[in-house]
C-alpha cells in the first residue's frame, strides 16, 4: 500500500510516518486556531457597517456585527471534526471526550494509532489542512477586495445578481444570497475575460485590472511600450490599450520576476 503522498506506510498503516506527523501537528494546532476564531467571530463584519441608533429614550449603539467568514470557518471545522471523530469511534468503541473542537481534536490525537490504520486516513491531512487554512484566513485583518462579478447561480429560472467581492488572497467565496461557493481564481479569470476586449486609456485599464486583482501602474504600461512588449491599439491622439494585451504583458513580467 502507498500513502497518498507517494511514500510507503509502516505495516498496518495506510499513511506514511511523515503524514502521521503532519496530521498530529495539525490537530495540535487546532485549539490555538479555534481560539483566534472565537475572538474573531464577534468582530466587525468585513462587509457590514453599523452606525449609532437613536431612540426616544436616548442614544443606542447597534450590536457588534458578526464576522460571518470566521463563523462559517468555525462551523465547517467543527462539523468535520465531529464527523471524523464519530467515524473513528466506530472502530475504537471509546466514547467521545467532548463535543467541542478542543475535545474532538483531543480525541483524534489520543487515538492516532488507530486513525493511521483506517482506509480513510489518507484524506485527513488535506481536508483538515484546508479547513485550518480557511480558519486562519478568516482571522486576518480586512485586506484589499477584488470584484469577480455577480454570482450568476440560477435558481427557479433566475440568475443570482449578488456581487462577489472576495479578499485579494482569498481562495473561495460563498454567495451570501444563494449560498453558492465559488473558486476565486476561476471567477477572477472569468471576470477579466468579460472585459477582455475592452479598450481604454492607461489609467482606465489600470483601474479595470486592479478591480480584478491585477495591480500595475500607468508607468508600467509606458515602460512596456518603450521596450516593445506592448503596442497601443491606436496611433493617433490619446493612446489606448486593450485590457487583454496589458493583462498578458503583466502576467509575463510577473513570471519573469518570479523566475529571476
Amino acid at each position: 500500500m502507498t500513502c497518498p503522498c507517494g511514500l510507503t506506510p509502516l505495516d498496518g498503516d495506510t499513511i506514511c510516518p511523515a503524514c502521521v506527523s503532519d496530521v498530529t501537528k495539525l490537530l495540535a494546532e487546532t485549539d490555538a486556531v479555534v481560539g483566534d476564531l472565537v475572538r474573531a467571530v464577534p468582530r466587525a463584519s468585513l462587509t457590514a457597517s453599523y452606525g449609532e441608533r437613536v431612540s426616544s429614550s436616548g442614544s443606542l449603539h447597534a450590536p457588534l456585527p458578526i464576522n460571518d467568514t470566521a463563523l462559517d470557518a468555525h462551523m465547517a471545522l467543527d462539523k468535520w471534526l465531529m464527523r471524523t471523530a464519530l467515524e473513528l469511534a466506530k472502530v475504537t468503541r471509546a466514547p467521545l471526550t467532548g463535543r467541542d473542537s478542543a475535545g474532538l481534536s483531543s480525541y483524534l490525537l489520543a487515538h492516532m494509532n488507530t486513525l493511521r490504520r483506517q482506509d480513510w486516513a489518507g484524506r485527513v491531512k488535506g481536508e483538515l489542512g484546508g479547513l485550518l487554512k480557511k480558519c486562519v484566513q478568516a482571522t486576518l485583518p480586512p485586506g484589499e477586495r477584488i470584484n469577480v462579478g455577480a454570482c450568476g447561480s440560477v435558481f427557479n429560472g433566475e440568475a443570482c445578481t449578488n456581487p462577489l467581492t472576495p479578499l485579494k488572497d482569498q481562495d473561495q467565496i460563498k454567495c451570501r444570497v444563494c449560498g453558492t461557493s465559488w473558486g476565486v481564481a476561476d471567477r477572477q479569470r472569468s471576470a477579466i475575460g468579460a472585459a477582455w476586449d475592452a479598450i481604454g486609456a492607461p489609467a482606465i485599464v489600470v483601474r479595470a485590472l486592479k478591480e480584478y486583482g491585477v495591480s500595475i501602474k500607468p508607468k508600467n504600461i509606458e515602460n512596456w511600450v518603450m521596450l516593445g512588449h506592448l503596442t497601443p491599439v491606436n496611433t493617433e491622439g490619446r493612446k489606448q490599450y486593450r485590457v487583454s494585451d496589458v493583462y498578458g504583458v503583466a502576467k509575463r513580467m510577473a513570471a519573469r520576476r518570479k523566475a529571476a
